[in-house]
This record gives C-alpha cells, structure tokens and sequence, in this order.
C-alpha cells in the first residue's frame, strides 16, 4: 500500500509565523499555485481513498489535488492540527510575554504541557497514532492523505517506532508530498517531493 500524505498549502498564518493549529483558515494564492502543482505531480495516481483534515485549508487543497477526479472526501478529525488552545494565533514572542509561566512550562515540557483551553503534544500524537493504526488495515493499492506538517511529522515519529524525540527532526513544507510505502507488515518513507 502507498500512503501520500499531502500538507496543505500556504496560509496567511504561515507567513506570519503564528501558532494555528485548529483556527479554520483558507489557503492564499500560492497555496492554490502549490495544490496545483501537486496536482500534477499525482494525476496519474488511482487513488482508492482520500482522507482529508476537518480543516478547510486540508479541504481546499485536497480538492485543487484531485481537479476533476471524483473522490468522496473522508473527514477525520484525528488528522486535524495541533489545537494549541490559548496559544492560537500568536507569535511564540507574544506567548511568552502574554503567558510567562506557561511559555515557561511549555519550553521545558514540549511533550507533556497542554497550553490552556488545548493539548499537549502526547495527547495529539495518540490521536495521530490511532488513525495511522487504522489505516494500515486497509486494503487499498493508493490512498492520499490531506493534513498538517505536526500531523506529518508525528507521522514519521510513528514510523520511528513511536519516538517522539523525532518530531523535530523532520521538515514539512506546504504542499510537501511524502510517499510511505506499508509493505509486509513494514512502514518506510519511499520519497518526499517538494512542489
């Protein structure tokens, strides 16, 4: 089975560099420019199911990669972004200066701490976890999958036998196309293609 995980493509937050994980926001211009070079990349790819984020900017761009391929999009909430609750939309200068002690918990703690109102980083990855256990009973030949760089980097970590030291160890840039082979019983990364 080939699993191409896709991430989105660029929003105005990236450009901002702010966290965002669960705010709902739409792709630019150049996130339609990066989709549809994707696109491209994967029309001769016969996709048996699409999984796509809850989040418009996964939507959006999973439908650019598809153009006019008829594909139900699957909604699944465990590849949403994460939520970083309070910590939404801010640059992480304007958390440490708005919320001190827990930038300070955060920056000691990037595993365990869950920001106010959000969660932490295990509590996301288990999420993670638990549709990529899922997935990898299907009997499909192809199957795309629309989400977040944390998504795909906790994706690797996955791969990695679950370490999550590993997250910060990969890059994801929007519209980054990985391809994960799953072969007897076996998961590795075959190629990532920048667009």
């Amino acid at each position: 089975m080939n699993l191409y995980f896709v991430r989105h493509g660029e929003t105005e937050h990236n450009k901002k560099g702010c966290y965002y994980g669960s705010i709902d926001v739409s792709i630019t211009e150049k996130g339609v420019l990066q989709a549809e070079k994707g696109s491209e990349k994967l029309k001769d790819v016969n996709f048996g199911k699409v999984y796509v984020s809850e989040l418009k900017r996964a939507v959006q761009t999973a439908n650019i990669l598809l153009k006019d391929k008829q594909f139900e999009l699957i909604k699944d909430k465990r590849i949403n972004e994460t939520n970083f609750g309070v910590f939404e939309g801010k640059s992480h200068e304007e958390i440490k200066a708005l919320y001190a002690n827990e930038w300070k918990h955060w920056c000691n703690d990037w595993k365990g701490f869950t920001p106010p109102e959000g969660e932490s980083y295990i509590q996301f990855y288990n999420r993670v976890k638990s549709f990529m256990d899922d997935i990898l009973k299907l009997n499909e030949d192809n199957v795309l999958i629309v989400t977040h760089g944390g998504v795909i980097r906790s994706v690797y970590c996955y791969l990695l036998g679950g370490n999550l030291d590993f997250f910060w160890s990969f890059g994801s840039r929007n519209c980054d196309i990985t391809i994960i082979k799953y072969e007897y019983e076996n998961l590795y990364i075959d190629s990532i293609t920048h667009v």
